[in-house]
């Protein structure tokens, strides 16, 4: 199983769009900041499965949650913005603390819009960037791969799809 994870899109979401037509992914999880991008994807690829959680610019959207747990394939994932765990100040420690409390291994947020990825209180957490106004970096996004219901890695990507970062998760 193959999750793509954007974040941040700020209403640029030609970059996505490129991104789920090239990987073909079973799964899209949009970590906030504009939440009708998320809606869009939905609506060009009805056949794909798009989970979000609404972000700090996104104070008008009541339909999307602040925080959000995702089971896919058999894995359990934490989903939030980011701005009320105070990901500038702790990076990811308030996340991995949420993630924990849902039981999950994984946590994913965005808002800082630079890429993040570690091991926090046993738990995977990762920004994967803005794949459209980045800071400190290129555009970005995430790539989860799921196998026998065991999270096998997470990759970073540039937005054409050019590997930046990999962190094997599996055994």
């Amino acid at each position: 199983m193959k999750i793509l994870i954007f974040s941040d899109s700020h209403g640029y979401n030609v970059s996505m769009a490129c991104a789920v037509e090239r990987e073909a992914p079973d799964m899209v999880l949009h970590l906030g900041d504009h939440t009708d991008d998320a809606r869009e994807l939905q609506h060009v690829f009805p056949q794909l499965t798009v989970c979000g959680v609404r972000g700090n610019n996104d104070f008008f959207d009541r339909d999307m949650p602040e925080h959000a747990v995702v089971t896919s394939g058999g894995v359990r994932i934490f989903l939030t913005h980011g701005h009320r765990e105070q990901v500038y100040m702790r990076e990811g420690k308030l996340v991995a603390q949420h993630a924990r409390e849902e039981n999950c291994g994984l946590a994913f947020f965005g808002h800082t819009h630079r890429m993040y990825l570690e091991r926090v209180h046993g738990v995977l957490v990762c920004n994967p960037g803005s794949i459209s106004l980045p800071r400190g970096g290129p555009a970005s996004y995430g790539r989860l791969t799921v196998e026998n219901g065991q999270p096998q890695r997470i990759e970073l990507l540039d937005e054409d799809g050019a590997l930046l970062r990999c962190e094997r998760i599996g055994h």
